[in-house]
């Protein structure tokens, strides 16, 4: 009686043993890498007869068609990053990079970020908040916006966000004022 109750706890114990390692094996066969949302720079494009950069705002795919992007224009001039909107087809303000500029661009709206006012912090640095005072939890966020570094050919932006599961990561921007680069 004793050695079939050992027996069977053996047996019980073997099958626990086996479902967990079964289970992380799961875990551990999961890619999260697909799950994480990126930041980057990804090629130029001709719009409207100007060469502009192109954004990716979204989660990694394997196939960078499906991921969601934005056409971004850089003018060193006016020292004035812009968006393209789709729905009015033009380019909109949306960071103005003059040190002594204040303004605040409200609903800013990213690829699959949620959309955010972004107001000037510092000199180089643009905090993101919510346009109706408070993001809800699990939402995909950008935090803020810093200027790396600012020529007349290039601007080089690291935009800090986070993801549904507050995981913080960074994307770098490299953006060029294609009238000055030879690209």
């Amino acid at each position: 009686m004793i050695k079939e109750k050992i027996i069977r706890l053996g047996a019980i114990r073997n099958v626990v043993f086996l479902a967990i390692l079964f289970l992380t094996n799961i875990a551990k066969g999961q890619i999260i890498e697909i799950y994480k949302p990126i930041v980057v720079t990804y090629k130029s494009a001709i719009l409207n007869n100007e060469k502009v950069n192109i954004g990716i705002f979204d989660r990694f795919w394997e196939d960078t068609s499906k991921m969601q992007y934005e056409y971004l224009k850089y003018d060193s001039d006016e020292e004035i990053l812009y968006k393209y909107n789709d729905t009015i087809k033009a380019f909109q303000k949306i960071i103005c990079l003059q040190p002594e500029n204040f303004d605040i661009q409200k609903n800013v709206k990213l690829g699959i970020f949620d959309e955010f006012n972004l107001q000037r912090q510092g000199e180089d640095v643009f905090i993101a908040k919510s346009p109706i005072g408070g993001y809800p939890s699990h939402r995909r966020i950008v935090n803020s916006i810093e200027i790396l570094s600012k020529t007349k050919k290039d601007l080089i932006l690291r935009v800090n966000f986070q993801d549904e599961f507050e995981w913080k990561y960074f994307g770098i921007l490299v953006l060029k004022d294609y009238k000055y680069s030879k690209e």
